[in-house]
C-alpha cells in the first residue's frame, strides 16, 4: 500500500511539474498583427541571428510600455541578446554576457513597437528549460528585463516569473511555415524618456 501511495504521489507531482510544449497555430487575428509588425520601418526591426544560424526561427512582436503610466515607450533603444541553439553565449568579452555572439539593437516606434527576428535560444548550463532572451532598456530603472517562454519554463520557473516585474512569460505560436512567433508587452520601469 505504501508503494502504491508513493507511486501515486510521484505521478501527481510529475503531472503538475511537466511542461506543456504544445505550440498552437496563429489565429487569423494574430496573423494580421504579425503582418503589422513585419511592416514596421527597418529602424524598428532587428535581425539577431544570421540566416544560416542553426535553430528554429523565432519572431518577437514586442511592445514597450512605461509601467507607471501605461503609455507607449516611443523611440526607446533596446539591446537584445541570447544563447545559440546549443545554449552558448560565446561573448566577445568573457566577463560580459551582453557581448554574446547573438545580439542586436533596435529602437521602438511611436507606438512602442519593435520586431525581432532570431532563433529560439537553447538551454544553458546544467539546467533544462531555462531558455530566455535578455533585454536591456537604455536609461530605465532597472535596465534589465528577461523574456522567457511558457513552453520552456518549469512550474517553479513560472512562479518566479509571475512574482517579478523584470521577467516576462511569452507564449509561443506557430506560422504555417513553422516559424515561432510571440506577442509580448514589456512594461518598463522609470525610463528616461527625455535627454538633457
Amino acid at each position: 500500500m505504501k508503494q502504491m501511495s508513493a507511486l501515486l504521489c510521484l505521478c501527481v507531482f510529475f503531472c503538475q511539474c511537466s511542461i506543456d510544449r504544445t505550440v498552437a497555430p496563429l489565429s487569423l487575428e494574430e496573423e494580421e498583427i504579425l503582418a503589422t509588425f513585419q511592416a514596421l520601418d527597418a529602424a524598428h526591426q532587428v535581425q539577431i541571428s544570421p540566416p544560416d544560424e542553426p535553430g528554429q526561427t523565432l519572431w518577437l512582436c514586442l511592445t514597450l510600455l512605461v509601467q507607471e503610466s501605461q503609455t507607449p515607450l516611443a523611440q526607446q533603444s533596446i539591446l537584445l541578446y541570447h544563447t545559440s541553439a546549443a545554449g552558448e553565449y560565446q561573448p566577445e568579452d568573457p566577463n560580459d554576457e551582453s557581448t554574446a555572439r547573438l545580439h542586436g539593437m533596435t529602437v521602438s516606434d511611436e507606438q512602442g513597437r519593435l520586431f525581432v527576428k532570431t532563433i529560439l535560444p537553447g538551454d544553458y548550463g546544467s539546467s533544462a528549460d531555462n531558455r530566455h532572451i535578455h533585454t536591456t532598456v537604455a536609461n530605465a530603472q532597472p535596465e534589465g528585463y528577461d523574456i522567457h517562454f511558457s513552453q520552456y519554463s518549469t512550474f517553479m520557473g513560472k512562479n518566479f516569473i509571475s512574482g517579478s516585474d523584470q521577467h516576462f512569460l511569452a507564449d509561443l505560436k506557430q506560422t504555417p511555415g513553422k516559424e515561432l512567433v510571440t506577442f509580448l508587452t514589456l512594461e518598463v520601469k522609470k525610463p528616461q524618456t527625455s535627454y538633457p
